[in-house]
């Protein structure tokens, strides 16, 4: 975590003899800051408070630290009571920023926004306040004001798209598994699958083992090998989603092996009108109900006209895991998941669209 500056500059790190006999405030802090950064949170609680009970100076340093390491320990709730008494003695840009997402943890998206107002008010050229604050917005479901917080962001600090960008399409994810029950009148899924490409294939012509379908409803959902269906054994390997996001390049420099995971709908228009875009989510869901539900979100452009139907095929790369570091299947354990296609948002051809009460804008790659 980046710190403070001027904190720094008060509150210096120097290293104290564990047997000395601290004596004044300033002692106080500086051991207070080599405890916060050995992650010695309650030790660092103890050392701060010493300071604000001596009324040594720069108290609202001494308030953030020990509100940022109350955070760290899960006490969200004296976290933002010391941010608040941190921001009441000066108003810091990032003790705003910082509250900000406190109260968007704790669910307060507005009070959260305010916030990050408060911020940018301060300090207009505070990147990651404009990036927080698009997040949120992405949350409460403010399109076109989170994009335009995203581009201000990233014209200000372009080292943060990775990070907003990942941020978003979590979002997104969950937006895609949180809706219920909607979907469009003139669109029909006919049949999806999945296929994971070995990881000593990429290098050549994929050898992708394709995971089985059968026959789906017209909302996507499906059950995973199926039994009367062959598929192969897979590695006992999981995948981590949020190693490559969309946009962002697989570093080679890593040892871990790739996997490409390759998503596949064939879809149906049984309505009047030519789909020009198709936002769309991938889910698995794990048949024991205990896992969370996880997948990706994908926008897919098309030209698909009235009675036509057209598979959308879309990739993702990532790296190998450790089992149990993520939830998403594997072809070994395929037969733990049921598996959906829920279809966010249509545009069409005539510039109308559809798009669910939950569908969410990615913020678009710069160049």
């Amino acid at each position: 975590m980046r710190y403070l500056a001027a904190a720094l500059l008060v509150l210096s790190v120097l290293t104290i003899a564990s047997g000395q006999t601290l004596s004044t405030a300033e002692e106080y802090s500086q051991r207070a800051m080599v405890r916060f950064e050995k992650g010695d949170l309650d030790g660092a609680i103890a050392d701060f408070s010493k300071v604000i009970e001596m009324n040594g100076q720069k108290q609202e340093f001494c308030y953030y630290f020990r509100g940022i390491a109350r955070y760290r320990k899960g006490e969200i709730d004296l976290a933002i009571a010391d941010l608040s008494k941190a921001i009441s003695i000066k108003g810091n840009p990032r003790f705003y920023d910082d509250r900000g997402n406190l109260l968007a943890k704790k669910g307060d998206l507005n009070g959260a926004i305010a916030d990050f107002d408060k911020a940018v008010e301060i300090e207009p050229q505070y990147a990651k306040a404009y990036g927080d604050r698009g997040i949120v917005r992405l949350m409460l479901g403010e399109d076109t004001q989170a994009e335009l917080d995203f581009k201000k962001c990233l014209e200000l600090d372009h080292t943060l798209e990775s990070q907003i960008r990942a941020a978003a399409d979590k979002i997104k994810q969950r937006a895609a598994l949180n809706r219920q029950n909607e979907k469009p009148s003139d669109i029909e899924i006919v049949k999806l699958s999945w296929t994971e490409a070995p990881a000593n294939a990429l290098s050549t012509t994929p050898s992708a083992v394709p995971v089985p379908y059968s026959t789906v409803s017209a909302s996507g959902t499906r059950i995973l090998a199926d039994p009367n269906a062959k598929g192969e054994p897979g590695p006992g390997v999981l995948l981590d989603p949020a190693v490559n996001q969309p946009g962002r390049p697989v570093s080679s420099t890593n040892s871990q092996p790739l996997i490409e995971n390759r998503f596949n709908v064939v879809i149906k228009n049984t309505g009047t009108k030519t789909i020009a875009l198709v936002q769309w989510g991938y889910l698995f869901f794990a048949k024991d109900l205990v896992k969370e539900p996880v997948g990706y979100v994908f926008v897919t452009k098309t030209n698909l006209g009235p009675g036509k139907q057209k598979q959308l095929q879309e990739k993702r790369v990532a790296r190998e895991v450790s089992v149990g570091e993520t939830k998403m299947p594997t072809r070994s354990t395929r037969d733990q998941f049921n598996e959906s296609v829920e279809i966010l948002r249509l545009d069409y051809a005539d510039g109308s669209s559809w798009q669910s009460s939950k569908a969410l804008s990615i913020p678009p790659k710069t160049p």
